[in-house]
């Protein structure tokens, strides 16, 4: 490793290009671009124009971290941010397009919930607590925030709607690294038997603490932790829609999360019970003669936005110029694996572990680019090699919302997003300073 602001001089580059290492890689790069590409995906023309959404709940979290710059070398926190934004359409739609509404107008048509916490990391310990450790007060962190935090007053608590789409979790390993006692099924806290008496939480089962670092960063940790309340937090809100019996809200309500319809990394496990979930609220809006749920999420970035802008790519036209406007194509299994996810034909399916949505492809009406994941809650959903339209539900409703309120603000903009980005989002700077106050009298 350099030091600092020393910069590599070029004496090692003969070396390497002589290495038998370097002669040796077999590896290339695969082509997926257009002229790849002999079959699209299948495209999607499910029915438009319905018009029956009336608001938009938005699900976005952000996080920021901070070393902390007193007492042991590398400490750390993290500021983590969760925002419920509840749009009225009708109040949006009566902006002219082409006029940019002042903040005022938009906190008018807006009602945001917030939930909120600070993570400890790495050298940071509980004052009044003899012998506490980073990790076991980062684990007591977790469990306090899903205990006590509500996205309203009158909802569950998250922890309350883990145990609720959740079974059981028999046999979670202790998590102290050198014990290898399973804790059974608990609510709260607990004690190992082991010698060391270690604390433990049902929280645990989520295994975020694998993720912490007692020798650098735990960002990874910070970003488990906090797609895990997004996902609650949303199958949270509809509990509540299903609490105070309101059917109909779903027919009207358009639930969308910023990012994919996905739990990535140790707690992925959670994937499968919000899918269950999501998947039995749709059966109930559907028995009492309703639409089912309207859920999507929208991925701003990955792969999958990447190989829809390169089949977008003209060789004469240039960028955004081959695929019509309002296409939306769904790529199944095969297709996903030959031109996106490199895999073997007949391996599992990319995502299967982590996604509880399908994913589809849209350039809207005005050649803006989004990949859209409706929630798998059906037969036809779960088979990912069928791409009829009854595995995206309400499908042609959440592509009319994106070509509504798409904007050029940014690229491949979507307001919805915007608005709970602005309250979800924490300013760097302004998050570092108030890491650094709450430290400030150590």
């Amino acid at each position: 490793m350099p030091y600092d602001s020393e910069f590599a001089s070029g004496d090692s580059l003969w070396r390497l290009v002589e290495s038998e290492s370097v002669k040796e890689f077999q590896g290339v790069v695969r082509h997926g671009g257009p002229e790849q590409v002999a079959d699209p995906p299948s495209t999607l023309s499910p029915p438009r124009g319905l018009d029956r959404i009336t608001r938009i709940i938005v699900i976005d979290g952000s996080t920021v971290t901070s070393a902390v710059r007193i007492g042991y070398p590398g400490a750390e926190a993290a500021l983590l941010q969760l925002a419920a934004v509840i749009i009225d359409l009708a109040a949006l739609r009566d902006i002219p397009l082409a006029s940019i509404p002042r903040p005022s107008t938009m906190r008018g048509m807006e009602d945001c919930r917030t939930l909120d916490a600070v993570l400890p990391g790495r050298n940071v310990v509980r004052r009044d607590v003899a012998d506490d450790t980073p990790e076991r007060y980062f684990r007591f962190t977790i469990h306090q925030m899903l205990s006590g935090r509500r996205v309203d007053r009158d909802h569950e608590t998250l922890i309350e709607t883990m145990r609720a789409i959740t079974p059981p979790r028999q046999g979670f390993r202790c998590p102290v690294s050198d014990c290898e006692n399973s804790i059974p099924a608990l609510e709260g806290a607990g004690v190992c038997p082991c010698e060391r008496k270690e604390p433990v939480f049902e929280t645990d089962s989520l295994r975020l603490h694998e993720r912490f670092e007692d020798h650098g960063s735990s960002a990874q940790a910070y970003t488990a932790a906090r797609q895990v309340v997004e996902h609650l937090a949303m199958v949270n809100i509809m509990r509540f829609f299903e609490r105070c019996n309101w059917w109909s809200a779903f027919r009207t309500t358009a639930f969308v999360m910023d990012g994919p319809l996905a739990i990535f990394g140790m707690p992925a496990w959670l994937k499968h019970h919000v899918q269950a979930e999501v998947g039995r609220l749709h059966a109930q809006a559907l028995s009492r003669g309703g639409d089912g749920v309207m859920l999507f999420g929208v991925e701003k970035s990955g792969m999958f936005l990447e190989h829809l802008k390169a089949l977008d790519q003209s060789d004469f036209e240039g960028p955004r110029a081959r695929l019509r406007p309002g296409l939306a194509l769904a790529p199944d299994r095969t297709y996903t694996h030959r031109h996106i996810a490199l895999r073997p034909q007949d391996a599992k399916p990319h995502g299967d572990v982590t996604d509880y949505g399908r994913r589809v492809l849209y350039k809207n009406r005005l050649g803006q680019h989004s990949v859209l994941m409706t929630p798998i809650v059906n037969d036809e959903g779960q088979d990912r090699d069928c791409i009829d339209e009854a595995a995206f539900p309400r499908l042609g409703e959440a592509l009319d919302v994106m070509d509504e309120f798409s904007t050029y603000l940014y690229e491949d903009g979507f307001v919805p997003l915007v608005r709970a980005h602005a309250h979800a989002a924490i300013p760097l700077k302004a998050g570092i300073g108030l890491l650094t106050e709450l430290f400030a009298d150590e």
